[in-house]
């Protein structure tokens, strides 16, 4: 008993490790406590559900958490999923090809990421203004394209694609795990996960050491918005139409996930183990609510007061 006792505590002091234990125990709390208040919570198709509610969330936390890594932030992923889902909808509406949309899509979302890595790599604003910027900027495209109508009528063969599943498990959930896998190990495993721990931890000193910190944050932001065209494409399969708030919240939800799961808010600490168990916490947190019937108004202030609980005690931590 002593042994794992002293496993966990030495697992714990490692960077970000402590809230990766802190959030199972949270999550299995969280289960016990929903499956006993609400009836169906435990459900498979509930729990089906979920995963495809995850998906979305998980694979945008990927890219912000890099960005949380290195000191910057990304607000604009909720606007920038909105642009694309309705772009995305306008052409497959009007006849386009699904593939070339599709293509279409992701070339929006990585010129959005390119616009953000321009201003704060380039022009050297702080990422939270810059982003701020083009979140209210991208909202305010996303009403002009719909006109304040949803943007529906779409082919069936595109919508199908949210039926895709192996083994009961759906697709996009199993593409938002491997691609977690796959980045746990870039950032733990190679130069490049190093990399931005430094420009996190010391950017004046990653540059003397010669990393082209500037470079990465550009590339990071687009890939930022690449990912979130690819999350708002698997949405919109599941919406089956697009609006003017399509993806308002997101960014609250990402952010919140990054920061429960153990990232610094000032970068250089934490890791994706944690961002993962942070959407899956958050995830479940939402679902069990909205089973609860408990109104959206008050889920935003459980965010909000997580977020704040997540920064305080970083900045208790930093200092």
């Amino acid at each position: 008993m002593s042994k794992v006792k002293n496993c966990i505590s030495s697992y714990m002091k490692r960077d970000g490790n402590r809230n990766v234990v802190l959030l199972i125990a949270f999550m299995a709390v969280q289960i016990l406590f929903f499956s006993q208040v609400t009836e169906y919570f435990l459900g498979i198709s509930n729990f089906v559900n979920l995963m495809r509610q995850t998906a979305e969330l998980g694979m945008v936390t990927i890219p912000l958490a890099m960005l949380i890594l290195t000191g910057n932030i990304d607000l604009s992923v909720g606007a920038v999923m909105g642009v694309c889902a309705i772009s995305l909808a306008r052409m497959l509406r009007a006849g386009m090809n699904i593939g070339l949309s599709i293509l279409i899509t992701l070339c929006i979302g990585a010129l959005m990421g390119c616009i953000n890595g321009f201003f704060v790599a380039k022009l050297h604003l702080a990422g939270i203004v810059a982003t701020i910027g083009t979140q209210v900027m991208l909202r305010g495209a996303c009403f002009i394209l719909t006109g304040g109508r949803p943007v529906s009528g779409l082919p069936k063969e595109f919508l199908d694609v949210a039926k895709w599943n192996l083994f009961g498990i759906p697709f996009t959930f199993i593409l938002m795990i491997a691609a977690f896998v796959i980045a746990i190990f870039i950032m733990q495993r190679t130069s490049f996960g190093i990399k931005l721990h430094a420009i996190g931890y010391n950017a004046k000193a990653s540059k003397f050491s010669g990393i082209q910190s500037d470079k990465l944050k550009f590339w990071l932001y687009v890939l930022s918005g690449t990912v979130a065209a690819i999350a708002a494409t698997f949405m919109l399969t599941r919406f089956a139409s697009a609006e003017s708030a399509f993806g308002t919240g997101y960014d609250t939800d990402v952010l919140t996930s990054v920061l429960i799961g153990g990232m610094s808010i000032a970068g250089g600490s934490g890791n994706l183990l944690g961002a993962l168990l942070g959407v899956l916490t958050i995830g479940t947190l939402r679902n069990g609510m909205n089973h609860l019937e408990i109104s959206a108004l008050y889920q935003q202030m459980v965010l909000g007061a997580l977020i704040v609980i997540s920064a305080a005690k970083w900045r208790k931590y930093k200092a």
